[in-house]
This record gives C-alpha cells, sequence and structure tokens, in this order.
C-alpha cells in the first residue's frame, strides 16, 4: 500500500515544507488548511484546556485521515512549551476516533534528519541532512524580507510561534494592521526559530533587525528570566529600537505566554513603547479584534505625534 502522508498546517511554511519533501523525497504529500471546520473539529475530540494549536492540529490530522493518509507529521516543541507531548495526544486521539495511523513527532532543528530518517529508514544520513539544509534554505527564501525599521507606527509582533505564523489562527493579524497604515514586523520568523542558537552565536545574522541591538536585548532579557520565555526579549529589542509599540499573541490557555504577560507590560513601561495583548482561542471573532486593533493604532499614532511635538 502507497504510504501517504500529511502534516498540519502552520501558514505558508507548510506548503513550502510541503513541496520539498515532495520534491526530494518523492513523499506522497496530503496538504492541510487550518479553516474553523478543522479548529471545531479538532477541539470537539480535545479537552477544552488544551491550547489552540494543539486542536488546529489535530483538525488537519483527522482530515487527512479521511482523505486516506497513513503517516502523520507532528510537531515535537522543546523547552517550557507543552507542545512536545501533543503528538502523544494527537495519536491517543486519533486511536480513539479508530483510525490506524502512524503520528511520527519531528523536532526542529539538528534533530530533524534523524526523525525523517525513523520515518524511512532506507533514506541515508547525507539525503536526510541534504532535504533538512534544502527546506530550510527554501523557507528562508519564502520569508519577506522586510526593513529593520520603518515609517510610524512601527509595532512588533511578539509571542508564540504558531499564533505568530498562521495567519489562519491569528485572523490575518499583520494585513489587519498593515491596512491601518503600520509597519509591522514579526519578531519569530521559522528560520530563526529553528536556528536560534546559531544566531545568538553569531554564525547567522537576521538581515530585518538590527543584529548587536537583539544581542543586548537577549542579554538584558536574561536578567529577567534565565532562558527565553515567551515574547519579553523581543519586546526589550523594540523598545530599544523605538517602536511605537507591541502586540503579543497568545493562544488560549498557553501556559509561558501567560506566564510572560506581565514582565511584558513592564518591559513596556520601562521603555516607554505600549503593549497590547490579543488572546487567540475557538470564539475570536474578527469584529471585536479590529475594533481593538483601530483603537490600539489610533493610540499610537497621537501619542508618537504628540511625543514629536514635545520633543
Amino acid at each position: 500500500m502507497e504510504r501517504k502522508i500529511s502534516l498540519p498546517a502552520m501558514g505558508e511554511y507548510s506548503k513550502t515544507i510541503a513541496n520539498e519533501l515532495s520534491r526530494h523525497l518523492g513523499w506522497n504529500i496530503i496538504p492541510s488548511t487550518n479553516t474553523v471546520q478543522s479548529l471545531e473539529l479538532g477541539a470537539r475530540h480535545l479537552n477544552e484546556l488544551i491550547c489552540l494549536p494543539a486542536k488546529s492540529t489535530l483538525g488537519n490530522m483527522i482530515e487527512a485521515c479521511d482523505l486516506g493518509a497513513t503517516d502523520l507529521l507532528d510537531f515535537d516543541s522543546c523547552g517550557e512549551c507543552r507542545l512536545k507531548t501533543y503528538w502523544i495526544l494527537h495519536d491517543r486521539a486519533l486511536k480513539k476516533l479508530g483510525y490506524q495511523v502512524k503520528v511520527h513527532p519531528i523536532r526542529l532543528g539538528i534533530h530533524t534528519p534523524a526523525d525523517i530518517r525513523r520515518i524511512d529508514p532506507s533514506i541515508s544520513w547525507y539525503r536526510a541532512w541534504s532535504v533538512f539544509i534544502g527546506t530550510m534554505r527554501a523557507i528562508a527564501r519564502s520569508e519577506p524580507q522586510q526593513p529593520v525599521i520603518g515609517q510610524p507606527p512601527n509595532i512588533g509582533i511578539v509571542g508564540e510561534i504558531f499564533t505568530l505564523l498562521d495567519e489562519a489562527t491569528n485572523h490575518r493579524l499583520f494585513d489587519k494592521l498593515r491596512k491601518l497604515g503600520c509597519f509591522v514586523h514579526n519578531s519569530l520568523p521559522l528560520s530563526y526559530f529553528t536556528f536560534k542558537r546559531l544566531y545568538q552565536l553569531g554564525w547567522m545574522k537576521r538581515k530585518d533587525m538590527d543584529n548587536a541591538i537583539l544581542r543586548k536585548a537577549e542579554r538584558l532579557a536574561h536578567q529577567i528570566f534565565p532562558k527565553q520565555i515567551g515574547g519579553h526579549g523581543n519586546t526589550i529589542y523594540y523598545g530599544l529600537m523605538g517602536f511605537d509599540g507591541v502586540i503579543h499573541v497568545a493562544p488560549f490557555p498557553c501556559m509561558p505566554e501567560f506566564t510572560v504577560a506581565s514582565v511584558i507590560d513592564d518591559i513596556a513601561h520601562d521603555y516607554g513603547i505600549v503593549a497590547m495583548h490579543l488572546t487567540f482561542d475557538l470564539h475570536t471573532a474578527d469584529a471585536g479584534m479590529i475594533t481593538r486593533l483601530e483603537a490600539f493604532t489610533d493610540m499610537l499614532k497621537r501619542r508618537h505625534s504628540y511625543c514629536r511635538k514635545t520633543r
């Protein structure tokens, strides 16, 4: 029987990854897309206190199983996030629903080639590393090359990686802000998230950030928390860069992001910028979100104009 493989959606990144895996490994990839229906489907079979990415991912998996998927790739995070255990929860939920499918946890970073070979041991180490490096290069090329800072109001987006990168989950937050006349900066593209240690060592550099100030912000952030939790380090960076505000995004009920939310407020106050928190769940609606964004950006424009006149 031919193996059919699917991976959960995470914005445009999923399409790039699926194309690269299909092209270089010959895998038959079943595409996934996050929709209201997939989110509701996943939420129906998980505890309500499990965070939003776990629910949308399960919804993608159920839809893929209905299309004949035999193998599913699932995120395996590290650090403080409970995402590290979600592939186990997903596997249990799918088994309860009667799907005979194999769930493969995939770690991002130096362990990815080993996880690729675990799915298909016939793949050589050289080929696995080539596919991984080629895929990350394709991801880096697909990421928008935005400037370091733009015309005010300048807003940095910080928070949980899935909510930051998936347009369906964050309700196209970046597009909404740009339509309101804002310069919007993504603090955590996937390439930076995957190779953050190489960036910290100076072996890789971000073209859309001032790397010297970024290193300084990280040192200051470690004085607050010994580990990078949530977006407090990037909030310091935006404060040092003179941004007007930050928007902290989190899926309900994300423990690390809720832990750091009050710290972000303190940092924003100390560095003279404004912070707003957006929590996304199954019931988030565009109307209320747009009203909040309009009020926030209008306040930033007035504040920026006032500060310029009083200098």
